[in-house]
């Protein structure tokens, strides 16, 4: 191979200064015209591999140009979705976003009960109640533009992460052929064709050739109207059309009469000036293209850095050569973007387990038994990882505590293991839940500085032989205390957030419980938990749902609200942790 790469640039670079000379000294009229066909049939062959070098290249700059839609579009949809779900009527919003050049018309659709997908929402009454489920089908195969070929209507689809609705961009096929010129200065005549996945040419930039159908699978040629036509067609990812760039097979010969008159004129300047002028002309003709192939050759054996300069006497070399840099600069920023994005998403997937094994060591287990009461407990973390926990020390009274960390992600999850152990170590040393509490926040104080993290905490004893619960609130959600006869009552404390400030003094409290009373315990992931609508779980809800359950046992109570709380939402996304902790006095 390495043998073939350079007898064809030997070829390149001396085939025609040394045949020329040598036909010209040794045969001045009869090898003419053989000469005339030979360079004739090379010249061919050079045009039509450049011809269709610049086809792919026009190509890849189209190819490139639609997929630049594509990404752009659903960003446009994703901003717009989130920008939507913050107002109270969406819908009365559409018709100003879909206000765009080529835009026909801007929908949500929505899953009805039969499990199709209809229009809910539109810029144009037009596309109400009409079933897309066709759209979903083949976003799901990862198509997301998608031409329709009796309208000539292209639809963008941004299916939502629950996958019950998408929203969807109307666009006019003009919207796409704006932006395909006829390339009339690279190779003329040549058009740019949109071709359905039946092989029937849609549109194209000349008129004539659309509706005609190709034969599938579509071939590097074809024939309509009695003319040849070269042809470069290429599948879009995320689409479901190819493009089409043609041109007639004509241009890839080479002007005849013209092309006798060179040679002629060069047989004159060999027999005036003879073999050495013609030489070294030839040589700098030839210059520009030994460069742009050495330059090629590089590139092909992986040195990216190799770029062509413009050359005299280079012409339409030149111009190749601007469009291979081009490319490679491309081929260069495609290959650096991937690796970025490579190296982050391993950093954030390592970042992310390393948070999740966090957080399984701060939960308990299983929960510890103790004589007088039954316990359930559940967490549930939110995509990210988070600060949420529960934890019990078991000693001759119960201590047990439930916490939220401020922020999300692998920090989080370490000042809530911080915190977790200071209570756990404290309460090994300390009977008295003040001095616990008081202890903790003034060493974690020293972790947080001018961090601004902060962790809110219920903390509390409970005495098996009393019935006695000591308990402390800094920051968090009262405890609920829902009786027998089932009233409610309220469980907190006047006191701050851990970590904020150094603490003077802890405020503690006491109540009496009585057998069949329930102690429930919860993080802000169950009341602030909310649907489409962004209303709010509450804990009204909560309590209402408590006083209904309040004769189960603990765990079945403790997963049916757990259940409540996802149907409420109605697969909205998790935005936070949520922990909740349920004890029946027995």
């Amino acid at each position: 191979m390495q043998r073939g790469k350079k007898e064809k640039l030997h070829g390149m670079r001396g085939s025609l200064a040394s045949r020329i000379l040598l036909i010209a000294m040794a045969f001045l009229v009869l090898p003419l015209f053989l000469l005339v066909g030979l360079l004739y049939v090379e010249d061919s062959h050079v045009k039509s591999d450049n011809n269709y070098f610049i086809l792919k290249v026009l190509m890849d700059q189209k190819e490139s140009f639609v997929r630049g839609i594509v990404r752009h579009e659903l960003d446009f949809l994703k901003s717009i979705s989130y920008l939507l779900s913050q107002v109270d009527d969406p819908e009365s919003h559409l018709a100003e976003l879909a206000k765009r050049d080529e835009v026909s018309a801007l929908f949500f659709i929505k899953k009805e009960s039969d499990g199709q997908f209809y229009a809910d929402m539109a810029s144009s009454k037009e596309y109400l109640r009409r079933d897309y489920t066709g759209l979903i089908e083949e976003a799901e195969k990862g198509i997301y533009f998608v031409v329709d070929p009796e309208i000539l209507v292209f639809y963008l689809t941004r299916v939502n992460e629950n996958g019950e609705g998408a929203w969807v961009i109307a666009f006019t096929l003009q919207h796409l052929l704006d932006n395909f010129p006829i390339e009339n200065d690279v190779i003329h005549p040549s058009s740019t064709s949109l071709v359905s996945n039946m092989g029937t040419i849609l549109s194209s930039t000349d008129q004539e050739l659309k509706g005609y159908h190709l034969t599938l699978p579509i071939k590097d040629e074809y024939h309509y109207k009695g003319v040849d036509y070269i042809t470069i067609n290429r599948k879009i990812p995320e689409t479901n059309f190819s493009l089409l760039i043609s041109a007639p097979k004509v241009i890839n010969f080479v002007n005849f009469p013209y092309f006798l008159l060179k040679v002629l004129i060069a047989l004159g300047l060999i027999i005036i000036i003879g073999g050495g002028g013609v030489l070294f002309l030839t040589k700098k003709i030839s210059k520009p293209l030994r460069k742009l192939c050495a330059v090629m050759e590089g590139v092909g054996r992986g040195d990216l850095t190799r770029r062509f300069f413009e050359q005299k006497m280079g012409f339409e070399i030149n111009f190749i050569g601007k469009i291979f840099n081009a490319t490679v600069d491309s081929l260069n920023e495609n290959m650096e973007a991937v690796q970025k994005e490579r190296v982050g998403r391993e950093t954030y997937e390592k970042e992310l387990l390393i948070g999740e094994e966090v957080q399984r060591s701060i939960l308990p287990k299983k929960l510890p038994k103790f004589p007088g009461i039954e316990m359930a407990a559940r967490f549930i973390a939110a995509k990210e990882v988070g600060g949420d926990f529960y934890d019990f020390l078991v000693g001759d009274q119960l201590m047990l505590s439930i916490a939220d960390t401020s922020g999300k992600g692998i920090s989080a999850c370490l000042y809530s293991l911080s915190v977790r152990s200071m209570l756990r170590s404290f309460g090994e040393i300390y009977q008295k839940l003040d001095r616990i509490l008081k202890e903790t926040n003034n060493l974690f104080c020293r972790d947080t500085g001018d961090t601004g993290v902060f962790v809110t905490v219920f903390v509390a004893f409970f005495d098996p032989k009393t019935k006695v619960f000591h308990y402390s609130n800094c920051g968090h959600f009262p405890a609920l205390r829902l009786k027998k006869n089932g009233e409610v009552e309220k469980l907190t404390t006047r006191g701050m957030a851990l970590g904020v400030v150094p603490f003077d003094h802890v405020t503690t409290d006491k109540v009496q419980l009585e057998t069949g009373d329930l102690l429930v315990l919860f993080t802000d992931g169950i009341v602030e938990a909310h649907n489409e609508k962004l209303e709010l779980f509450g804990e009204e809800r909560l309590i209402k749902s408590l006083q209904k359950k309040k004769d189960w046992e603990t765990q079945r109570i403790v997963d049916e609200i757990i259940e409540e709380v996802a149907l409420f939402a109605e697969g909205y996304p998790q935005h936070d942790d949520l922990s909740l902790l349920i004890v029946k006095i027995k």
